[in-house]
């Protein structure tokens, strides 16, 4: 099957996560998309929740048809699939659901097709085993066994000790030392993509408790443009804080006039799950900020907007992109629904849209020919888009 036989969003995720991560872990997708919180998967990971899936912000059955739909593409893309084990830090079997059959399903794993058998599966096998007890050393914080677990590997594989030590080390400078939160953060964002290399799927369990500790330093520090990454509204969201995220935005000053801040205002809203709040933001961002916006939406969560923002670029004739708002309701009727809009005053033409949609589902009257026709006047281009939705209704 071709990429074309799915959904854009499923094999956007998919992708997404097999370039960062290398693997298609369900639990790191819970993580990421927020229908676990961290502090849920901390308790679960210690033993005190039986059953994952009462915790989830979604029902199981929506989750399920999700990855059902991501199993789908990997598999069509000859991913590999294995079933991964979870216990506790005292080696209690975890489960995601009481349902076996769902539970199988949740820890299902899929990972890229190896080109060729890799030898060292075979040959290697106590190199293998001493790298899997040091992660877990590591992330259970096993101090005493973790100097002889690396004395083991820099005497069979040297380049991976260094590796480890690096990352060791790096967990000592942002947990231990004096060091400035700034530059623990560039550390933190230096190393990520080799504690992917490292850890793999349990990479969130290593950096996740690191971005916690920079999150406490720097809570409360005022937001600078100059210096965006040294604010709580970065730092929680790399650690899936996202009410921080919230809270840290809503107490700076005039930060609905502050693109990035919005940017991470839409997003932390869309993992909480409010999508009004979360989609009325964007429009303001695209409103107020059109340039700022159309770099910024390549990095949003919400797939379905990007996606929508793609269609709005290859219209011809093009629209400016602080009418994608007005556009996407007029091609979107339901989103008239969303109250958060109506309180969006920066754009006339996007309340006027939604006075048309509103009104036009009555009847033809004074009030719609006169809002068509004003529409007309102020935007000819986006009036010519609005009469091809509505072609039977002419002034």
């Amino acid at each position: 099957m071709s990429k074309k036989t799915f959904d854009s969003s499923v094999v956007n995720l998919v992708d997404l996560l097999l370039f960062e991560e290398g693997v298609f872990s369900p639990l790191n997708w819970l993580l990421r998309e927020a229908y676990i919180d961290y502090k849920t998967y901390q308790s679960w990971r210690l033993g005190d929740i039986a059953y994952l899936e009462d915790h989830f912000s979604k029902t199981s059955q929506a989750l399920l048809s999700l990855l059902g739909q991501a199993y789908q593409y990997a598999q069509s893309q000859n991913c590999e699939a294995s079933t991964q084990h979870y216990a506790s830090k005292i080696g209690q079997q975890l489960y995601f659901s009481r349902t076996p059959a769902n539970d199988i399903i949740f820890r299902t794993v899929f990972e890229p097709p190896q080109d060729q058998i890799q030898m060292d599966l075979f040959f290697d096998s106590a190199l293998i085993c001493t790298e899997f007890d040091l992660k877990k050393a590591i992330i259970n914080k096993q101090a005493n066994e973790i100097p002889r677990l690396l004395s083991q590997l820099k005497q069979s594989n040297l380049e991976k000790f260094q590796h480890f030590l690096h990352l060791i080390n790096l967990e000592k400078k942002v947990l231990q030392s004096d060091l400035n939160s700034d530059k623990k953060i560039k550390c933190l964002q230096k190393t990520t993509v080799l504690a992917f290399e490292v850890f793999g799927r349990q990479t969130h369990e290593f950096i996740t408790p690191l971005w916690h500790k920079v999150s406490t330093e720097i809570d409360g520090q005022v937001f600078n443009a100059k210096h965006p990454d040294i604010h709580l509204s970065y730092t929680a969201s790399k650690g899936f804080l996202w009410p921080k995220v919230i809270s840290s935005i809503e107490i700076e000053n005039n930060w609905n006039k502050k693109p990035l801040l919005l940017f991470r205002y839409a997003e932390a809203c869309f993992k909480l799950d409010k999508e009004q709040h979360g989609i009325a933001t964007w429009f303001k961002l695209f409103i107020l900020f059109p340039e700022e916006a159309e770099k910024l939406v390549k990095q949003s969560c919400n797939r379905i907007l990007f996606i929508d923002w793609q269609s709005f670029c290859e219209l011809e004739p093009e629209l400016s992109t602080s009418l994608f708002p007005a556009w996407l309701v007029m091609n979107k009727a339901a989103l008239t629904k969303n109250t958060a809009l109506f309180e969006i005053k920066e754009c006339d033409i996007l309340q006027l849209i939604i006075a048309l949609l509103i009104n036009g589902n009555t009847e033809i009257n004074d009030t719609v020919i006169s809002q068509r026709a004003e529409l007309q006047e102020r935007s000819p281009s986006l009036f010519g888009y609005y009469m091809q939705l509505h072609p039977a209704k002419v002034i």
